[in-house]
């Protein structure tokens, strides 16, 4: 199975694409834990792409087997970065939360950006 949105890098769009996650799992028959990690990594990287790429991106999911994978794809060649642990800072955990969640994730270069990849075990 496999869906694929485009979007503009705007804040506003991370109410609707969770939204549409969340309808599009369901149908899937994803349980709701796998569903509610799935709702948070792709939160994570959408937050990414619009704080730091700011470019049009496109997520995918595609569900193969018990692997469910979200991608995001942006405009940015700048390669992703965890952030060292800070408890103090109020944002850039962003990534540590992915690598907690995913039971694996990475990226790679395309063309005209990169790509941003986490596997969830359904």
């Amino acid at each position: 199975m496999l869906l694929s949105w485009a979007h503009q890098p705007a804040a506003e769009v991370c109410g609707p694409i969770r939204r549409r996650l969340r309808a599009a799992l369901l149908q899937w028959s994803v349980p709701d834990d796998v569903a509610e990690d799935a709702v948070l990594v792709v939160t994570e990287l959408v937050a990414n792409v619009v704080d730091h790429a700011r470019t049009p991106f496109r997520l995918t999911l595609r569900l193969t087997g018990s692997v469910l994978r979200v991608a995001v794809a942006d405009g940015s060649g700048r390669p992703p970065a965890v952030q060292p642990v800070d408890l103090l800072a109020v944002r850039g955990r962003g990534l540590q939360v992915v690598d907690a969640i995913a039971q694996r994730w990475g990226w790679q270069e395309i063309e005209d950006g990169k790509v941003v990849w986490a596997d969830l075990e359904v």
